[in-house]
This record gives structure tokens, sequence and C-alpha cells, in this order.
């Protein structure tokens, strides 16, 4: 009998049980949490268990090193120094091999002419032609069966003028030659080929020109390696499709780290930067995009440096890779199932893989099925008595808790927005706590109220069946937005996985009432109800006939009374006092009975007990309930929100549109955390409301006390200087960054500002931005020996110009030649601009691959006709010592485009206008004026050395120096 009462007091449904068992719960999620993000950094090879893993571990990190010594993009001639390290690198561990090959297209002068879309903006409409000259460095490994498709592998090793590259893409780059060394000493099945690129950071250019080779023909496959981040672990950013997606599973077996909620991100085009990955999928090319992915805000900045990352990063990167590649080529793939796919990896340990077509017919089901099964449920419980009505007011209380939450939410964004609307920038988990103990503190409060004034009859199993019922309708709503979107929104999972746990929490419910026993038993021509308010937990059934001792049937009442009362709890937040009972002459009888309590049966005599022949059954089903849907369905929730907060919550530094889209993507995702434990949280205890009170009164502190920026988060700030030929504006500076009193302060520090007085002009720019310009100090671009003159730095002649002449007829296209003179460049845009033309009348672009002004002499050229206009040309070229872009342009004149002839003005009719933007992005490096050492950009170093370390810095355009002019044709 006692070991009987402790089991009952420890699993009945109490306050303290459920605040206990949530404690546990929560706890357990925590433990995950953190075995996830810290796992990854015990898990590198060992000499002695891995000597050969090890060793490629600390080869790729000596390259790693190495290959971040300096600032290195595509504009600056370290870009040369990385790329002849690399070629190098890989000489030698190819010399011996015989099936291996090296392709460098410098030395080959591989260059490409091409129309290309702006691959960081799906929304451009620009026109744009590409002229880019690459210096990639590919290995082919001829596989032993090479009729099969081969396999690609690439990373990018340029650099953004501001950063090192450690992450971006430094590990890319270290983690493809550890696979090389690798796959040299075990030749792969499939033709392997690696394609070390340069030029990704300014329009995925290296990617591009792979497509110009004669291997690229060789591969089906691709696995890229990128980062737009700082270290942690490379995740699965994308993959093709559900087999793509389950190559993967069956391949990484250790720390498998995904999700297809980034997928959803780019599909969706939330997520704007892009990689490589897209380059060779658009190609026709399936395969893998892994990459670093935090944190934005020392994306492309000074701190992706190797201070920044660790062995471990790298380490994950390398094996998850090398993982992959060997089995591809290694194993015959099933490649069949080409649809988008669902996927997601629990802690580390498990990959999970659905199709997204697949996901879609299973919520098909699920929303058919569920409805019918509850319906027919309630009815059964009808018809057996054992459904309790519940009044209206009862109904509302659970959706009335939850949009009182909803509204103090709002009040509490709104007061974010106006005191610290920056404050995710620097830790999301704050401001996500206080809006989720917003959310629950309103259930408990509103519940606990109404129960007061007017007790409800069984909250919980209420709650749990009108979550069933919104989650269908939120599921209902996924589903059609999975379709519509050809099965692309693979990020709605988790809708899936909540609606199923709730789903068999609420069905749990009316199974226990519909395999009751019929609450109403007609005995001698009356009706007796022995169930009018049920228990979830155990009943009695006493008959006439009963031929048990009274103390056998006292044990069974204060068991009913037991249960009653936690029932009871569940009903009200109250405990009543069980009944006193007395024993009269064998009869036993309540001494004050309630008008309406119904804890025993009618009681007419000892003659007329009877104890049930079947063993008494306690029904627990708060129990499976709670452990069915809150926690599975908190930790995946959990788990997905902080997942995107973690990618994206520093992107409110880019704009006022990001930055409300993550206060309501944290006021979302807060309740979808919360939902899983609304149905019982109005019954935990006092202890359990005081930590949540507690939890909520740091979260607000925190949200709103705390500055935004720090050093180890600092504010991303974008800078260039930009020299204005035409205006002659001298050199000026521009800083781009949010909005509100930041950047002002910031610049009036700077000595070079305060000792000479110069005016700061700030101006609000689109999206909440802000752009602060000045006069800075002169770029020191050249070495010379004599004055520095930066106008020496792009001049413009023009070669040929037929639009005047005589000889051409009015309907006959305008050909002009220019040739653009520019020192120690890489790389400079045109912008083709009429305004006597709707659209751009440019028809036909030539870029001429020497300096010869009689293109009838060049060595070689390159055109490309574009019947649609051209409004841009990009100009990337290799060699510094060619110091002049030889281009010739072809347009049409009005009468052709518009069929316009009221321009009577000859000096002006059809005139094209060619705006001219040349770009120089190294800075960390001294030039030799008048036999003295001076910095490059001495703007720059001065906002590095002077501005607060709660400041990070990158650039705003290709380079860090702009110089521009324009001319009319």
């Amino acid at each position: 009998m006692k070991l009987r009462s402790l089991f009952r007091s420890v699993l009945k449904y109490r306050k303290t049980n459920l605040s206990l068992l949530l404690l546990i719960t929560y706890s357990i999620i925590a433990i995950l949490y953190v075995f996830d993000h810290q796992y990854y950094k015990l898990n590198l090879p060992k000499q002695d268990e891995q000597p050969e893993f090890n060793e490629l571990l600390e080869t790729a990190w000596t390259d790693l090193q190495i290959i971040t010594a300096s600032f290195h993009p595509y504009t600056s001639r370290e870009n040369d120094k990385v790329h002849d390290y690399l070629l190098e690198r890989v000489l030698k561990i190819a010399r011996n091999a015989s099936f291996a090959s090296v392709s460098d297209d410098s030395n080959t002068k591989r260059s490409i002419l091409f129309q290309q879309k702006d691959a960081f903006n799906a929304f451009s409409d620009v026109s744009r032609v590409t002229y880019f000259e690459s210096s990639n460095i590919l290995v082919k490994l001829e596989g032993k069966k090479p009729d099969e498709q081969g396999l690609l592998l690439s990373a990018h090793f340029d650099s953004v003028p501001t950063g090192r590259g450690a992450t971006d893409d430094g590990m890319g780059v270290a983690s493809l030659l550890a696979n090389l060394e690798y796959h040299i000493k075990h030749r792969p099945d499939r033709t392997l080929i690696f394609n070390f690129n340069n030029n990704e950071e300014f329009g995925l250019l290296g990617a591009s020109a792979y497509f110009d080779h004669p291997w690229s023909s060789l591969t089906k496959y691709v696995i890229n390696l990128e980062g737009t981040g700082a270290g942690g672990k490379a995740v699965l950013f994308r993959t093709t499709d559900t087999s793509t997606a389950k190559i993967y599973q069956q391949s990484v077996k250790e720390n498998p780290f995904g999700n297809s909620i980034y997928q959803q991100g780019f599909y969706s085009t939330y997520v704007r930067s892009e990689t490589d990955y897209k380059i060779y999928e658009e190609n026709g090319m399936r395969g893998w995009d892994i990459a670093f992915y935090k944190p934005r805000n020392i994306y492309h900045t000074m701190k992706d440096s190797i201070q920044y990352t660790s062995k471990a990063s790298l380490w994950h990167m390398l094996h998850t890779s090398l993982q992959l590649s060997s089995y591809i080529v290694s194993n015959s793939l099933d490649t069949e199932d080409q649809t988008p796919a669902c996927f997601f990896d629990l802690v580390g340990l498990k990959f999970f893989v659905m199709s997204a077509k697949t996901l879609f017919y299973w919520n098909c089901v699920f929303l058919l099925i569920s409805p019918i099964v509850a319906i027919s449920l309630y009815l059964i419980s009808c018809d057996r008595m054992t459904w309790k009505s519940h009044s209206w007011l009862s109904w509302m209380r659970f959706p009335l808790s939850l949009v009182f939450g909803i509204v103090v939410q709002k009040l509490f964004s709104n007061i974010i927005i106006h005191y610290n609307c920056l404050t995710f920038s620097r830790n999301y988990f704050w401001p996500i706590s206080a809006f989720f103990t917003i959310v629950v503190l309103a259930d408990y409060i509103l519940i606990n109220c109404l129960n007061r004034f007017s007790p409800c009859t069984d909250m919980k199993s209420l709650s749990i069946i009108e979550l069933f019922i919104m989650l269908w309708a939120i599921l209902l709503f996924t589903s059609k937005r999975l379709y519509t979107s050809n099965y692309r929104y693979t990020g709605l999972y988790p809708f899936s996985i909540l609606f199923v746990l709730t789903t068999l929490a609420a069905m749990l419910r009316l199974l226990t009432l519909a395999l009751r026993p019929k609450a109403g038993k007609r005995h001698d021509g009356e009706l007796v109800d022995r169930h009018s308010r049920y228990s979830s937990h155990s009943q009695i059934n006493v008959e006439e006939g009963n031929h048990g001792t009274i103390q056998q049937f006292q044990n069974q009442l204060l068991s009913s009374q037991d249960e009653e009362e936690s029932t009871h709890e569940d009903n009200a937040s109250t405990t009543l006092a069980a009944p006193s009972l007395h024993v009269n002459d064998g009869q036993v009888s309540d001494s004050e009975p309630p008008q309406h309590d119904e804890r025993a049966p009618l009681l007419k005599g000892s003659s007329d007990m009877e104890t049930s022949s079947k063993p008494e059954y306690i029904d627990y089903a708060w129990i499976l309930q709670f452990l069915v849907i809150v926690p599975i369905a908190s930790f995946i929730l959990f788990s997905s929100v902080d997942a995107v907060m973690d990618a994206v919550n520093q992107t409110v530094q880019e704009g006022s549109k990001a930055t409300f889209d993550i206060i309501k993507f944290g006021m979302v995702g807060s309740i979808l955390i919360a939902l899983p434990i609304l149905p019982f949280f109005y019954k935990v205890n006092y202890m359990t409301i005081s930590l949540t009170v507690l939890l909520f009164l740091i979260s607000i502190s925190k949200t709103l006390l705390e500055p935004s920026f720090t050093n180890n988060n600092p504010l991303k700030v974008r800078f260039s200087q930009n020299i204005d030929l035409v205006h002659g504006n001298g050199a000026n500076v521009h800083v781009l960054g949010r909005e509100g009193d930041l950047l002002k302060p910031m610049l009036e520090d700077l000595p070079s500002i305060k000792f000479n007085s110069i005016p700061i002009n700030c101006t609000s720019v689109t999206n909440g931005m802000e752009l602060c310009t000045y006069d800075g100090i002169e770029p020191n671009l050249l070495t010379t020996d004599g004055e520095t003159d930066i106008s020496n730095m792009l001049k413009v002649h023009i070669l040929h110009d037929n639009r005047n002449s005589t000889d051409r007829s009015p309907y006959e296209p305008i050909v002009a030649e220019l040739l653009l003179e520019v020192k120690e460049n890489r790389a400079c845009t045109l912008l083709f601009n009429s305004e006597s033309h709707a659209k751009s009348p440019v028809r036909e672009i030539t870029v001429y691959q020497d300096k010869s002004s009689d293109s009838q002499h060049s060595n070689s050229s390159k055109s490309i006709k574009i019947a649609s206009g051209v409004d841009e040309l990009q100009l990337h070229k290799l060699d510094f010592d060619r110091q002049a872009y030889h281009i010739g342009v072809q347009w049409f004149p009005k009468i052709l485009t518009d069929g316009d002839l009221e321009d009577d003005n000859l000096d002006t009719k059809d005139e094209l206008t060619v705006s001219i933007s040349c770009y120089w992005g190294e800075y960390d490096s001294d030039s030799v004026v008048n036999g003295t050492a001076v910095r490059k950009i001495p703007a720059f170093d001065e906002l590095l050395n002077y501005s607060p370390l709660s400041f990070s810095f990158t650039n705003e355009q290709k380079g860090l120096v702009i110089v521009k002019d324009v001319v009319s044709l």
C-alpha cells in the first residue's frame, strides 16, 4: 500500500511533479545544445590513433597560415603570391602520380567575355557583360573508372581587400590541398578535379571560368567549400536534391551538420550572399555547398584571420569534405530522386533526410486523417458519455492567453525598436528569452485568473486539443506554401514535426475517453450516472452484489480520491479536501457529501457493494502527453530557431528592413518554442514561476540596457575613398553604416578631422543606412620620384568615334573605341547611359587583348552581342604591367531603337555617356614617394588606428579606392 501510494504521489499530475519534469527536460535540452556546439572541438585526430589524418590536419593548418599571411584580393599583387604558392604545392603533391595532371589558367592565358546576371542580387535587371582573365589552378586525378561521372572540389583563394580570408576561403583551400594529398595516395574510382579558383568575391568569376575549361565536361558533381563567417562548424548550406542529401547522410558519419532551413533562405532570396555553388548548379551540376556561416559582423573584416579560428574548425570542414568525397569517388550513386530535400542533423550524431515532396504528401495524409480520427473518437466518447461538455469560456482561455502574450510581445518589440533596435546583433538569446517568458507568463496569469473565478474541468486536455486545431490550420498553410514553391520551402519541416507530436498527445486523451466503460448503467430500471465528472486517472467500479470487505473498498475509494484530487488540481489549480468517511453497520458514506461530488458510487449498504474483479488501473496520461509533445518538439523548435538566428541575427546591421525581419522572427520563434509547454505551464509551482519572472527581468534588462556593439561583436562599417576626376572633389571618404548616433561621433574623433576642422556630412540613405563623407588624406597608390598626381591613375583616350561622321548612314550602328590607361590596376567598370534612349542602346562589346591603338593590329579580341542592350561592362585583367584596357563599343542610333526622329541637335543626337570607375584594393603595404616609404591608403589606416574596438571595417565596393571619370561618345 505504501509503495503504491508513493508511486501515485510521484507520478500524479500535480504542480511539483510537472515543474520537476519541465526542469529536467529543459536541462537536457541545454546539455544537448552545449554538446552540439562544443563536441567538434574534442574530435581532432590523434597522432597515435589516426596518424594519416593528423598529418593532413597539421599540413593544412600550415597551408592556412601561409595563405592568410597577407590580404590578397584579386586586385592585389599579393593575390599572385598566393596563386604561386598554391601552384607550387599542387605540383609537389602531384609530381609522382601518373594519373594526375595540373592546369594553370594564368599560364594558358585563359579569358572569358560573357553576359552575367548580378550574382548577388537576383532582382537586378541590369544587363551586364563581364570580361575576366582567369588564374584558376586545376588538378585532374583520372579515376580507375573514367567513364563514370566525375566529381569537382572547388574553393576560391582570393580574399576581400579588408580580410585575410582565413575562413573566406582559406580553410576551403587548405581542405582542398588536404583532399588532394589524400586522393593522390588513394586513387579514386571516379575522375576527381580540384578547382583552386580566383575572384569569387566580386562576381563568382573563377567558377564561371571553369566552364570554359575542357575538363569541365568530365564532372557532374561538385563539392564547394566556402566561408561566410569566422569559424565554428562547417554547415551543409544547401544541396541539389534529395539524392545528394542522402549521399551526404550515407557518407558523413562523424559530426554531420546541416539544415535545409538555410537552403530555403537561398531559395527565397532572403540570403543575399552567394557562393560559387550557384554558378555550378546553374550549369547543371549537382552537389553540396559546405560553408562556415557565422558570425556575420566579422565576415570580410580584419578579424577573418587565423587568430579568430581554430584547428577544430578547419578539421570539421576538412574531415566533412574528405568523408563526402571519398564516398562519392568510390561508390555507385543513387541519384534518381531530384526533388528538393528537407534535412537536419541531431546534435552532430545523426543526419535526417526526407524529400520535400514526400513531406508534402505526408502532410496531406495528416491533414486528412487526423481530424477524421479526432472526430470519431469524440463521437465515441459522447456516445459513451465520457466526454464532458465545456463552456465557451473554457474553450476560449488558451487562445485568449496566446493572443494576450502576442499583444504584450508586440508592445515590448516596439520598446526594443525605440530604445535598442540593434540589440540582436550582440546577442539574440536575451531578446528571444524575453519574448518567450512573456508568452508563458501571459498563459499562466490569464488561465489561472479565469480558473479562480470559473474553474475549468480539464484545462490541460482542452489546451492540447485546441493546439492541435491551430496547428492543423498552420500545417494546411505551410503545405500550400510547400506545394506552390515547387517544394523549395524546405525549412518548414519543424511545423510538421510539431503537428504530429501534438496530434499524438491530443489523440491520447481522446482515446482514453473513448475506451472507458460507458458512464451510465441501467439498474432496476434506473439509469445511474457514475462519471458525470470524469477523471483522467483511476476509476472504481462498484456494482451490486459486492462480497469484498469494507477495508478493501476504503482502500479503493482512497485511491479514487487521490486521483480525483490530482484531476481537480489540473482543473482549477486548487486542492479539494477529501471527504471524511464513516463506516456504520457495514455502510460507507460521506459525512457531508457535496451536491455534485461523484468520486464514490451510490452506496446502499454493504450488500450492495462489490469490488471490481479486475486489478485497479491508474492512467497517468498526462506524463505520456508531456513526454510526447514537450521534449522532442521543444528541442527541434529551439534548434531551428537558434540555427536561423545564429546565421542572420547580425544582418540587423544591414538595414532597417532586416532589423524588423529579425525582430519579427524572434517573436515568432519564441512563440514556437513556447507552444509545446503552454498546455501544461499554467500548473507549474511557485518556484518555477519565480524563476521565470526572474529570467524575464534579466532578459529585458539585457535586451534594453546592454550596448549593441562590443569588441567581440562590433558594428560593421563599409569604407571607400572616391576620387572624382570630373568634379575634382578630392579624395572623398565614404563611410557607410546603420543610421543613428554611431558613425559621426567616431569620425569626429579622428586626428585629421579634429586638427583640420574638416566637416563631416552624414545623410540617411535607403533602408535605414547612413552615409558619412569627408575629405580624407590622399592615397599613395603608386611609387614615384616626382609629385603624386591622382589624375595620373586613370586617363581615358577616345581612339575612334564615328557618331558624327558624314560617312555613316543614319541607320548604321555607331562604333567607337576607348583606351583606358590605368596604372597598377586589375578591375574597372563601365556604365553606359544615353539621355536620348529609354534603355541602353549598346548592342556589342569588344575587348582587345593588347593596348594597340589600331584594332586591326590587335593580337586577339573577344566580342559579344546582346540584343536587349548592355548597361554595364566589368573588366578584370591579371597583368599589372599591361596598363590599359582597349574597348570597342557599338550602339544603335535612336531611329533604330525608338523610331524617333525629333532630335535635331546633331551635337548630342545619339550621344553615349560612359561612366568609368576603376578600383584599387591593396592597402597593407607601402609606396615609395621621392625616396620615402608611405602608406598606400592613409585615410583607411587612420580609421583602423583610432576608431573604437566596437567598430570593424570592410570594403564598400570592389576596391578601397575608386577613381571615377566620364566621357561622352
